[in-house]
């Protein structure tokens, strides 16, 4: 009888401390029922962006800025020095380091 109740106590402690060990299964998300209806959409991009029924969206690839180069020099800049009326000479020929 002894036996009996030792093991009762010992099976409904394993009982009690089992979920405990083996942790909480956690259900899947539930997918949207307007997923059906993705693969017929004019704009998937966005439709996938709204509802993620297609998978994550595609990471855009890096790109390289360049800097713009300057505009060319005009070759009439080396006159500039001489000229009496240096300002519209630079705003017209666009010689801005004299």
């Amino acid at each position: 009888m002894k036996k009996l109740v030792v093991a009762l106590a010992a099976l409904a402690l394993t009982v009690s401390v089992a979920p405990s060990l083996f942790g909480q299964a956690e259900a899947a998300p539930a997918k949207n029922p307007l997923c059906k209806f993705a693969k017929a959409q004019r704009n998937p991009v966005s439709w996938n962006a709204y509802y993620h029924c297609l998978g994550p969206a595609p990471a855009p690839d890096r790109v390289v800025l360049r800097g713009r180069p300057g505009p060319a020099k005009s070759p009439f800049c080396k006159f500039a020095k001489v000229q009496r009326n240096l300002v519209s000479w630079n705003a017209f020929y666009h010689c801005s380091g004299i």
